[in-house]
C-alpha cells in the first residue's frame, strides 16, 4: 500500500492551498488498518446503499462499484456492452426484448444468480407499496403502469424468465433506450436478504462488496472473490470519503490523502487555474445535464408569456458562465444539454480530443434573438450571446402595456420571489438574476433560500415563484429531459400544461424509426422553449480533480465513471 503522505509536487499544492484560501478547513482521518488503492472525497454522506432507494449522485458511485446491471457502458465509446447479459435481441416491432445472461454468476456471499433474480429485483423495485423514488423507470413493461395504479397484480407485469439465464420484456411501446436504462442503479439486482437494507454483511453481485460504512466519514469496498462479470478489477480497495466542504475537499487532495475529489466548487475555479499543477489534476468535462430556473405559471406575472420571454432575453448567459461559474459551463439557450455549437466550444477551452456527440440523431432546437431556429442553423461562434437582447425584452413589454426602465408609462410589473437551495454556487446565481433583472426590467424580487429536503417539498408543491433547478441524465436521449414537463409527469413542478407539447412527446415515445422520433422531440423542444415554464442556463460539466497517478479516468456524459477500469500508477 502506498503511505497516506504525499509525494513532493502534491505537498507543494498543499502549502498553495493553505495560503491562498480565504477561509479554512480542518478534517481529522481516523486510524485506518491500511490505506485503500483508491480514495475518493465523494461529497455527501449517502443516504442509501439499496439500488431501489438511493437517489444521489454520490450513492450510485458506490452502488455500481457494489452491484452490477444487466448491461455495462463501454469507457471509451460509451456504448452498451455486456454485463450480466452477455447479449440481448429486440423483436422488430421493438416490444419484445430478451436477455441472456451470462452462466455461473455468484452473489458475493458465493449465492447462484441468474435471471429470476433480476425478475424479482425489478417487480420490487414496481412494486407500489414499496415506494421506490425511481419506480417509474419500467412502467413501458405490459403491465406495469396498471400495477402500480391499482388496476392489476403482480403476476401479469410482463417479465418473464423462460429460463434461469433468460430474461424477456414485453413492452406497450418501442424503448430504444432501455439497454441505457439497464446500466442505471434502480435495475441493478438486489439479494433476496436485503429486505429493504444495505450495509455490511448484504450479499451484492459487483466486482467489489462492502468491508465497512462509518457514516460521516467514510465507505470501505473490497474486491468480491465471487464476482465473475466480464472486467475484473485492478484496484482491491476503494474508500469513499464523506466530505462536503469544498475547501476540506481541497486540502485533502493537495496532501496526497485523497486520489480523486468529485464535484470541487466553482467558487474555487479561479485558483485552481492560475497554478499549471493544480491545472494538470483539474478534470472539467460536459455532463448530460441542464442547470436551468422553473416559472410558476400559475403565479403572477407569471402567467404572462411576454413576461417569461423578457427574463430570459435580458440573461447575459455567456457573462454568467464566464465570471460567476469560473468558466468551463456553456451558456444554455436550449433545454436539451451540449448541442454541437456548445460541445464545439467546450472541446476548444478543454483543448482534448473531440467528445463523441451525446444524443446521436438529435440536433435540437434553441432561443434566438429571432425566435426559436434549429441548432443545425447555428454555428459555435454565434452560441455564446444567442438569444441575448435587452433592447428586444423592453419593447417586448412596453408593447405589452408594461413598465421598463425605457417606457415608464405602463402598469408595473408586480415583484416575485427567487427560490433556492442552500449552497454559494446556487446564492451567487440566484443574486445575479435579482440584479440583472432590476437593471434591466425594473422588475423587484426577493431571494429566498431553503435547505435542499425542504426546498424539493416546496418545489413540488408548486409553492414559489421562479426556483432553481437542474436535471441529470437517466440515459442518453431526448426522452430523459422533454418527459419532465407533460401535462401528467409528477416531475413537471410549475403547474404548465400545453396539449400540443404532450401530443409531441406522446407522437416521440411511440415512434419506431429513431428519425421520426428525433422529428417529435424537437418539435417539443421548440414549444417547451417559445411557451414553457423554463429559463434555461448552462449545460453542465463535471468538476473533477485526479491525482495524476490514477490512470484510466475518461470523460463520462452521465459522470458514471466505471471504476473497474482505473488503476494506479505503479510508483
Amino acid at each position: 500500500m502506498r503511505p497516506v503522505s504525499a509525494r513532493p509536487t502534491r505537498a507543494l499544492f498543499a502549502v498553495t492551498v493553505l495560503f491562498c484560501l480565504v477561509w479554512g478547513g480542518y478534517w481529522a482521518l481516523p486510524t485506518l488498518p491500511g490505506r485503500a488503492d483508491l480514495v475518493i472525497g465523494n461529497g455527501t454522506d449517502p443516504g442509501s446503499l439499496h439500488p431501489h432507494r438511493a437517489t444521489g449522485v454520490p450513492e450510485g458511485r458506490v452502488i455500481r462499484a457494489l452491484h452490477e446491471g444487466l448491461v455495462l457502458l463501454d469507457p471509451k465509446t460509451q456504448e452498451p456492452q455486456p454485463g450480466c447479459a452477455h447479449s440481448w435481441n429486440v423483436s422488430d416491432d421493438g416490444l419484445i426484448w430478451t436477455f441472456y445472461l451470462q452462466p455461473g454468476l455468484q452473489w458475493s456471499n458465493g449465492d447462484p444468480l441468474d435471471a429470476r433474480d433480476f425478475r424479482r429485483s425489478w417487480l420490487d423495485l414496481l412494486d407500489p407499496s414499496a415506494g421506490a423514488p425511481y419506480g417509474d423507470l419500467l412502467e413501458s413493461i405490459q403491465g406495469a403502469r396498471e400495477w402500480r395504479q391499482g388496476k392489476s397484480l403482480r403476476d401479469q407485469v410482463a417479465i418473464t424468465t423462460p429460463d434461469p439465464l433468460t430474461l424477456r420484456l414485453k413492452l406497450v411501446q418501442p424503448t430504444p433506450w432501455l439497454p441505457f436504462l439497464c446500466t442505471q442503479t434502480p435495475l441493478q439486482p438486489v439479494h433476496p436478504q436485503a429486505l429493504g437494507k444495505a450495509g455490511v454483511g448484504i450479499p451484492t453481485n459487483g466486482p467489489w462488496t462492502l468491508e465497512r460504512w462509518d457514516l460521516r466519514d467514510r465507505i470501505r469496498i473490497i474486491r468480491s472473490p465471487h464476482y465473475r462479470g466480464p472486467a475484473k478489477p485492478a484496484l482491491r480497495t476503494i474508500d469513499f470519503l464523506a466530505v462536503e466542504a469544498g475547501n476540506t475537499l481541497i486540502n485533502l487532495f493537495a496532501s496526497g490523502a485523497i486520489d480523486w475529489a468529485v464535484s470541487v466548487p466553482t467558487t474555487l475555479l479561479p485558483l485552481l487555474k492560475k497554478d499549471p499543477l493544480w491545472r494538470k489534476a483539474w478534470r472539467s468535462d460536459p455532463y448530460l445535464g441542464i442547470s436551468f430556473y422553473r416559472l410558476n405559471p400559475t403565479r403572477p406575472p407569471l402567467q404572462h408569456l411576454e413576461i417569461r420571454k423578457a427574463l430570459s432575453l435580458v440573461l447575459n448567459r455567456e457573462q454568467l458562465c464566464r465570471d460567476i461559474l469560473g468558466g468551463d459551463p456553456e451558456p444554455a439557450w436550449n433545454f436539451v444539454p451540449w448541442p454541437a455549437p456548445a460541445l464545439e466550444r467546450q472541446n476548444l477551452k478543454s483543448q482534448q480530443p473531440d467528445q463523441l456527440t451525446f444524443l446521436p440523431g438529435y440536433s435540437g432546437s434553441a432561443s434566438t434573438r429571432q425566435g426559436i431556429r434549429d441548432v443545425d442553423h447555428i454555428s459555435s461562434e454565434q452560441w455564446p450571446l444567442l438569444g441575448f437582447d435587452p433592447d428586444q425584452a423592453r419593447d417586448l413589454l412596453a408593447q405589452a402595456g408594461w413598465k421598463t426602465p425605457s417606457s415608464p408609462e405602463g402598469r408595473p410589473i408586480p415583484s416575485f420571489e427567487i427560490l433556492h437551495s442552500t449552497g454559494s454556487t446556487h446564492s451567487i446565481v440566484a443574486q445575479w438574476l435579482q440584479s440583472t433583472w432590476s437593471r434591466e426590467l425594473g422588475i423587484e424580487t426577493r431571494i429566498r433560500s431553503m435547505e435542499w429536503r425542504s426546498f424539493l417539498q416546496t418545489q413540488r408543491d408548486q409553492d414559489y415563484d421562479v426556483s432553481r433547478s437542474s436535471w441529470i441524465a437517466d440515459y442518453p436521449d431526448p426522452s430523459t429531459f422533454l418527459q419532465l414537463f407533460t401535462s401528467t409527469s409528477n416531475n413537471n413542478r410549475t403547474g404548465w400544461s400545453d396539449a400540443e407539447y404532450d401530443a409531441e412527446v406522446a407522437a416521440a415515445l411511440t415512434a419506431a424509426a429513431s428519425k421520426e422520433r428525433n422529428k417529435h422531440w424537437k418539435n417539443a423542444e421548440q414549444i417547451l422553449l417559445e411557451r414553457g415554464p423554463v429559463l434555461p442556463l448552462w449545460s453542465t460539466t463535471t468538476t473533477h480533480l485526479v491525482a495524476p497517478e490514477i490512470l484510466g479516468f475518461r470523460p463520462h456524459p452521465l459522470n458514471q465513471h466505471d471504476l473497474r477500469h482505473l488503476e494506479r500508477r505503479s510508483p
